[in-house]
């Protein structure tokens, strides 16, 4: 499975890594690893930004693939890189995780304006002004830097919920990653039902009355809430021709 070949940290603290007025590595931030999204039946909520009506999708786990941590190990000279996540990648396979492929290409109406087509991981050169530095930044397709007044400026980013939420909605709904589970449905329905019941505990009656019905809202939200099944959504099949035997 083809994963970015640059690992975070590699590059020592040097106020000499890089040349922060050279033009190249504009980005004022600290280098990070690169990641792979997992996903679960076990994780999820309602999401209604992007789409047509509120549905359940998967909440996504960001693993990042930096050696020393998390079982990616760190691998000897002359190695394949790929060797140093290959067994924790494995392990949350076994754990009931989906690795999303690194290497898919997410189509063009699911990323923001802007953004080339490509995998859902951006890198971009940095140079942490404050560290010396240098190396890649990895974040995700739908990560937007804000605008600021100067190039070398800490940077501040958003998200573009929409077209995230309707990429999850295209993943489950073409069979690549689970949404959530009866379980975990049943889950944050009781979490948020006790939340509701605790709102008559508020002492101010304005207060109590705001957030009990702020809370119903909610909790009427993820009842009515769609709930993806492939199966449904998946071209119906053509049947087989039948046999005819001989007369």
């Amino acid at each position: 499975m083809p994963i970015p070949q640059t690992i975070a940290g590699s590059v020592p603290p040097s106020p000499f890594g890089a040349d922060p007025f050279g033009g190249q590595a504009t980005l004022n931030t600290s280098p990070t690893a690169p990641f792979v999204y997992l996903a679960s039946a076990e994780s999820g909520s309602v999401r209604s930004a992007g789409l047509d009506q509120p549905t359940w999708l998967p909440e996504l786990a960001i693993f990042r693939l930096e050696p020393g941590v998390q079982g990616v190990e760190v691998i000897k000279e002359g190695q394949p890189r790929s060797t140093a996540w290959a067994m924790a990648l494995e392990a949350r396979r076994r754990e009931g995780w989906v690795v999303i492929d690194p290497s898919a290409t997410v189509p063009a109406e699911y990323l923001p304006p802007g953004e080339a087509p490509g995998p859902y991981w951006r890198a971009e050169s940095c140079y942490h002004m404050r560290s010396g530095v240098a190396g890649q930044h990895y974040r995700e397709a739908w990560s937007l830097r804000l605008p600021s007044r100067r190039a070398s400026s800490p940077p501040r980013w958003t998200f573009d919920r929409a077209r995230y939420n309707a990429w999850l909605f295209w993943l489950v709904s073409e069979g690549q990653i689970p949404g959530p589970d009866e379980m975990t449905r049943e889950e944050v329905l009781s979490q948020l039902e006790s939340w509701s019941g605790s709102q008559s505990r508020i002492v101010d009656a304005a207060l109590r009355g705001q957030q009990s019905t702020a809370a119903e809202s909610r909790l009427d939200l993820h009842r009515s809430a769609r709930v993806i099944d492939p199966d449904a959504t998946a071209p119906a099949e053509e049947p087989a021709p039948s046999k005819r035997g001989r007369k």
